[in-house]
């Protein structure tokens, strides 16, 4: 993980993330796992969606710096 992408995840979930678990979470929160007690862990796909969802939203970043600097 980049530190470009560990910013943007920072910023969405709008709390510091200190763990590698609180990252995993926040990770498989933007694939839409719920993180209610019984829900179990996350999954690999909520995980790839969430990571999909991560590039999407870093791209966007990346995008809209290139906008600003023109």
């Amino acid at each position: 993980m980049t530190t470009n992408e560990l910013r943007v995840l920072r910023h969405q979930r709008r709390r510091p993330l200190t763990t590698v678990r609180e990252v995993y979470l926040a990770l498989a929160a933007l694939g839409g796992h719920l993180g209610r007690t019984g829900d179990g862990p996350p999954g690999w796909q909520s995980l790839w969606l969430g990571r999909r969802s991560l590039r999407l939203l870093v791209e966007g970043v990346n995008r809209a710096a290139q906008l600003l600097d023109e």
